[in-house]
């Protein structure tokens, strides 16, 4: 018999026991679904951290102080001076009130320098940034983060009104979008001077952001700025300094090996409900050849050969392990699409996730269906038609 009457004897065979085909395809279907699924909220959750710390900048150094006054405005200046520096401001911050004449809520007010906006150029939803005119660095203008906005109930109608922060009067002139950037949805940003004045802080500051004017240039640039702020306060290599620098690329690519290894991992553990499928795949076909062994005693006397029995039982075993991914898939592309939503992230069917999820199938089928397929066909004709 050639290739295509045994392949249409197994699928008729398959036909005829839909209900057990369904259900031995199951195992698979979960499998697939589930590697699909995990794979999407991997590269969903990569999305949007390496999307939020990009919008930090990778050729980016955030110097953070460990004390109230470990970090200086003369320091920054210092920083500022450096080769290599593109960019550079301030920041200054604590835990702070908010407060319109309906609500009351605790914030993070961020005090930042003139070039702040300009540099991590955060979206807007409604008015403007801070000015960065030097004149206008001494008036008392606020900045809305989303969640402190939705916090207050703020809206468009509220743009130039009166809020209160700590009990001092700012006039707001923009709310940020919730996409503004890795940590800012829930800031309050005013001057870097208004800050200070507010919680006493001058002339320190929390931290210090220098862009260097190339990404390749990020490294170097981390040595001098932590070799210049040794010598500033007459420190050695070897003692315990009271700031931390974080190079952005580092943290990036360090976020990526993450998730990299999180989706590995997921997809290792959805794996698990593959094999589960297979076994239950080959449990079936053992069943099957057990029931129709007379089939097969009668086949093989009337001339069919080894080889026949064999690919018809092979061919069942990978049509049900394939049809199970194909379903598996589909279900799985529609959970993603739902986690993307869900997410806020974006959607999109990936080539490799098919092929990965399809390739498991194929696999799975001929691993767990050359045993049973092997069993049935070395029954010997006599023996199978006395079997009863």
């Amino acid at each position: 018999m050639n290739l295509l009457g045994t392949a249409r004897l197994a699928l008729n065979r398959i036909w005829a026991t839909k209900t057990r085909s369904l259900l031995t395809m199951l195992g698979v279907v979960i499998g697939v679904a589930a590697i699909v699924a995990l794979t999407s909220i991997v590269d969903g959750a990569s999305q949007g951290i390496n999307k939020s710390l990009a919008t930090l900048g990778t050729n980016q150094l955030n110097i953070s102080a460990m004390a109230p006054d470990a970090l200086t405005e003369q320091d920054a200046e210092a920083l500022a001076k450096l080769e290599g520096v593109a960019v550079m401001f301030m920041q200054s911050q604590n835990e702070g009130t908010i407060a319109t004449s309906e609500a009351r809520v605790s914030a993070r007010l961020v005090g930042v320098s003139k070039d702040y906006f300009e540099a991590v150029k955060p979206e807007l939803a409604l008015g403007s940034y801070l000015s960065s005119n030097p004149a206008a660095l001494q008036s008392r203008d606020v900045v809305f983060g989303a969640d402190a906005a939705n916090d207050l109930g703020l809206d468009a109608t509220m743009l130039g009104e009166t809020v209160k922060l700590n009990g001092q009067a700012f006039r707001l002139v923009g709310v940020l979008d919730d996409q503004a950037g890795f940590g800012t949805s829930g800031r309050v940003y005013v001057s870097l001077d208004a800050a200070r004045k507010i919680f006493s802080q001058y002339p320190y500051v929390s931290s210090i952001v220098i862009q260097a004017t190339t990404a390749e240039g990020v490294d170097a640039l981390q040595v001098a700025a932590d070799r210049l702020l040794r010598e500033r306060y007459g420190l050695s290599d070897s003692t315990d300094a009271r700031y931390t620098i974080t190079n952005q690329a580092s943290l990036l690519s360090a976020v990526s090996s993450i998730t990299d290894t999180l989706g590995l991992l997921l997809t290792g553990i959805a794996a698990i409900s593959l094999i589960v499928g297979g076994i239950g795949i080959m449990n079936i076909m053992l069943v099957s050849v057990r029931e129709r062994t007379r089939e097969i005693g009668v086949r093989r006397a009337i001339g069919a050969k080894q080889k026949d029995i064999l690919t018809q039982f092979l061919i069942e075993a990978v049509v049900l392990s394939l049809a199970g991914g194909v379903v598996g898939l589909i279900l799985g592309e529609i959970a993603a699409f739902f986690l993307a939503i869900l997410g806020d992230w974006e959607f999109s069917i990936r080539m490799d996730t098919i092929s990965l999820a399809l390739g498991f199938s194929l696999a799975v089928g001929v691993l767990f269906g050359v045993w049973p397929a092997r069993t049935a066909s070395r029954l010997e004709p006599i023996d199978a038609l006395r079997f009863e």
